[in-house]
């Protein structure tokens, strides 16, 4: 099956993260997707985007205003998975965590990665290395996990 097939046929519950922060949903899969913030270590800060029907990142003038913290077992290639990267990301919600951004901040939901796929801004037809789109695998992470 295609990478952005196994996509659009993840079963995920269909909230949003402001919804997610309500405890009786921990434990629950989801299928976001956003742009990335912040990386500290193998967690992601990322601003919520609403999803096109293969979980793709669709901007619209109107902002969400939401976020949410993705923390995996590991790494991502800093030259695909860094601060603007559009990404979509399966996983589970774990809790809540504070996640502060420009001079303020607020709780988000904290979820565990098990699918982070990262969407290309490449020009079609371009092969670089840095155009790989598509699900990533994160390398083991040696240090303390957020």
């Amino acid at each position: 099956m295609p990478e952005a097939e196994t996509l659009r046929m993840t079963e995920a519950a269909p909230l949003t993260p402001d919804e997610a922060l309500d405890a009786r949903h921990i434990g629950e899969r989801v299928r976001w997707a956003g742009g990335v913030y912040a990386i500290d270590g193998g967690c992601l800060t990322i601003n919520y985007a609403r999803s096109g029907d293969h979980g793709e990142p669709r901007w619209t003038p109107e902002p969400t205003y939401q976020s949410f913290v993705a923390c995996g077992p590991g790494t991502y290639d800093p030259e695909l998975v860094h601060p603007y990267s559009n990404v979509t990301i399966i996983g589970r919600i774990t809790g809540k965590r504070y996640i502060g951004m420009g001079g303020g901040g607020s709780d988000g939901p904290a979820i565990s990665i098990e699918k982070l796929y990262r969407w290309s801004d490449c020009l079609a037809g371009d092969d670089s290395p840095v155009c790989r789109q598509g699900f990533l695998g994160a390398e083991p992470d040696m240090g303390e996990q957020g």
